[in-house]
């Protein structure tokens, strides 16, 4: 599946950092307030959604991720 995102996207921002934490396996560690911190750090990146995702991975650096469960 490949997201688009552009400023004429009705896709929310918060939408996207969460399904990108998804595919990375840490939507556990989404939150509003964390995501309202990071969109301030952000908001000259280039691509916020994939700005604030990598703040929210290094923020929670020694989170398990949610794949860690299974066995591959």
């Amino acid at each position: 599946m490949t997201l688009t995102y552009s400023k004429g996207n009705a896709y929310k921002l918060s939408d996207q950092v969460k399904t990108l934490l998804h595919e990375k396996g840490l939507s556990a560690v989404f939150n509003y307030e964390d995501f309202k911190y990071f969109k301030g750090k952000a908001k000259t990146a280039f691509n916020k959604a994939q700005a604030i995702t990598e703040l929210f991975i290094e923020e929670n650096i020694n989170v398990n991720s949610d794949f860690d469960e299974y066995v591959f």
